[in-house]
């Protein structure tokens, strides 16, 4: 819980690529904050929310839900992003149902790359900095599960794009806005969500040094999900030498079931070699202050086996931040 208890930015982005457990890692840190006795709102941009899945609870839609460890979830829309802008926040309602309800204005809008993305951003924007004034209420912490990789981090370049064009308007003036917000690190912050395995490590090598160059700061951290190389985790040498390992193999009786108790010990090894390589390259990515790349392993409690339920890993797993 250390490194949660010094982030002091209000907006933190969870990225990462597809399947390594960005929503769970999102949920944790929410239901820590929450815990904290924080107003905390999880935001989701995808096909199916997936937080209240972990819950069995029903859907949660573009408008804020409780879940039951104490934190919001929405899954954004942009429909109903673009009419709250229109309609709430510019006031115009009138151009709202005559002009962008037209089924061509619509084809438009979804078709075209980048549209949705600064509607995403606007929301998150009004959400940090004027949900208050405009609607009486706040959060602590806005913690955005992102999208995978390639899409998430187009949200850090889409802005400063367009607000770099030199064009005047409400929607440059928005961009302007939201691209400070992101550039601001009192207020944002990023971190990266990566598994003990060649590809997402290899991935996430790649992508931060990007979000480095786009948002001029590293991020705040780089969290390996499902890690085996933990002082919570079962001390093991990974090696067929090893004592637990011979006596396992005495109450094998099968060729096969030993067989695959090597695969097990072969893939347990390369997992802890890639997570080591991974926390060696991230020891020599400096910030303005000389400091490292905090790295953060969570363990894979499909193995150390101590979680029942969703709700149950979530508490679990906000314990090793």
């Amino acid at each position: 819980m250390t490194l949660l208890n010094e982030l002091k930015q209000k907006l933190i982005f969870v990225v990462g690529k597809g399947g390594v457990g960005r929503t769970t890692v999102s949920a944790s840190i929410a239901y820590h904050y929450a815990q904290q006795g924080e107003k905390v709102l999880l935001v989701q941009w995808a096909l199916k929310d997936a937080i209240s899945q972990l819950y069995s609870i029903p859907a949660c839609s573009h408008k804020e839900s409780f879940t039951p460890h104490g934190y919001k979830t929405m899954n954004f829309s942009a429909a109903e992003a673009i009419k709250e802008y229109f309609v709430e926040h510019l006031k115009m309602k009138l151009i709202y149902n005559v002009v962008i309800e037209n089924k061509h204005v619509q084809r438009l809008i979804h078709a075209a790359p980048g549209v949705q993305e600064l509607f995403f951003l606007g929301r998150l924007f009004w959400l940090v900095e004027l949900a208050e004034k405009e609607k009486g209420y706040s959060y602590d912490k806005v913690i955005v599960d992102s999208p995978a990789t390639g899409h998430g981090l187009s949200l850090f370049g889409i802005a400063p794009a367009v607000a770099n064009l030199g064009m005047t308007g409400p929607l440059a003036y928005e961009c302007e806005r939201v691209n400070r917000l992101l550039l601001d690190e009192e207020k944002t912050g990023v971190l990266v969500v990566t598994l003990p395995e060649e590809l997402p490590i290899e991935e996430s090598i790649e992508t931060i040094p990007k979000i480095t160059s786009q948002l001029l700061r590293p991020p705040l951290a780089l969290i390996v999900n499902q890690s085996v190389n933990i002082e919570k985790f079962p001390t093991f040498n990974f090696s067929e030498d090893d004592i637990w390992f011979k006596s396992l193999l005495e109450k094998l009786k099968t060729d096969y079931a030993q067989n695959e108790l090597k695969l097990i010990l072969s893939i347990l090894h390369k997992r802890t070699h890639s997570e080591n390589k991974l926390t060696s390259w991230a020891k020599n990515q400096k910030d303005k202050k000389n400091n490292s790349l905090p790295v953060v392993s969570l363990p894979d409690l499909n193995i150390i086996n101590q979680s029942n339920s969703h709700p149950q890993m979530l508490e679990l797993l906000s314990s090793y931040f």
